[in-house]
């Protein structure tokens, strides 16, 4: 059983490191608690683990880069800013580039987004004629029509939806 070296209780072996030295340094919970305060030990666990938070904070926020790194979410809109230089590389890459040029995608793409959207089009005015036949107790109708919409689902999503 090791003993604090501040106040003789139960303790354990600490690793603290300060100004790139590591000390080891045998300490209870109270007594770590009271000479190393909680942002304390978190920038000491972090320096211990290599991870010390280096680079830009966002200043509405306090998110950092480091954080961003690990967790792959920003804490809000003013990230984008914070992080500018950072984020350019990783948007160009998974964009193709970092300047938008508009909702619809370009080329062969393009073809496939018209299609798409002519899908949705003539499954909206089904689901309208499906209500309708519903309404008026046609349920042939509505058999057909439901069977019409599975066929769109299944065109744009792969599946039986």
């Amino acid at each position: 059983m090791e003993l604090c070296t501040n106040c003789g209780k139960k303790g354990v072996e600490r690793r603290i490191v300060r100004e790139g030295r590591e000390l080891r340094l045998i300490l209870c919970d109270a007594c770590f608690a009271a000479l190393y305060p909680a942002q304390d030990r978190k920038e000491t666990f972090a320096s211990f683990l290599g991870e010390e938070e280096r680079g830009p904070r966002c200043p509405v926020c306090g998110t950092t880069y480091a954080e961003y790194r690990t967790t792959g979410l920003l804490g809000c809109a003013d990230c984008y800013s914070a992080f500018r230089e950072e984020l350019m590389p990783v948007i160009r890459y998974m964009h193709g580039s970092t300047r938008h040029a508009g909702v619809a995608p370009s080329g062969a793409a393009e073809q496939n987004y018209d299609l798409i959207r002519e899908l949705v089009r003539s499954k909206d005015m089904l689901l309208k004629e499906l209500k309708e036949a519903e309404a008026r107790g046609d349920s042939m109708a509505a058999k057909q029509l439901r069977e019409d919409v599975r066929r769109i689902d299944r065109r744009l999503y792969g599946a039986e939806v």
